[in-house]
């Protein structure tokens, strides 16, 4: 019996946070809204990846929200920020590239500043909130995927508490 392996490529993502929303791109390729994020390099841990994808993709400044870890700190072996989840997506193939999957790190993060430096790539990008996924069609304009984690992401870090009413 044989078994195909598939390619296996490392991928990080951010989820960036601002006023009760969340940013997406527009992939040029693929024509969906997306987190910032990209391949991870040669000598590039993912939390790396993750930091020069916002860069270049988007030019902002942002700090990825900690999530639980267990710190090692020892001569071979160190721990590094610990993704918020990660996937292992199917990707089809495109062009000369042959069908692979992704093994994405996702992170979460905040804005720190709005100013942002010019990005190496020009990319459409928005802030969405509930009501903007709601407009959206999904797998036309955005990943079931990619749809479920945001509306997790806007119920876990973007709700806004009801007001307690007095009788």
């Amino acid at each position: 019996m044989w078994i195909y392996y598939m390619n296996k490529q490392f991928t990080a993502s951010v989820y960036i946070i601002n006023d009760q929303k969340i940013l997406l791109i527009k992939h040029p390729k693929l024509q969906k809204w997306l987190p910032p994020g990209g391949h991870v390099e040669n000598n590039e841990t993912p939390v790396e990846a993750a930091r020069r994808e916002v860069r270049e993709e988007t030019g902002l400044e942002i700090e990825l929200i900690p999530q639980e870890n267990i710190w090692v700190n020892y001569w071979n072996a160190n721990s590094f920020e610990r993704p918020y989840l990660c996937l292992l997506e199917e990707i089809p193939p495109y062009k000369d590239q042959p069908a692979h999957q992704h093994m994405d790190f996702i992170y979460v993060a905040n804005l720190i500043s709005a100013k942002s430096s010019s990005p190496s790539e020009s990319l459409i990008y928005q802030w969405f909130d509930q009501k903007g996924l709601d407009l959206l069609e999904p797998d036309a304009d955005i990943f079931k995927e990619t749809l479920q984690v945001l509306q997790h992401l806007l119920a876990t870090f973007c709700s806004i508490p009801k007001k307690l009413v007095s009788n």
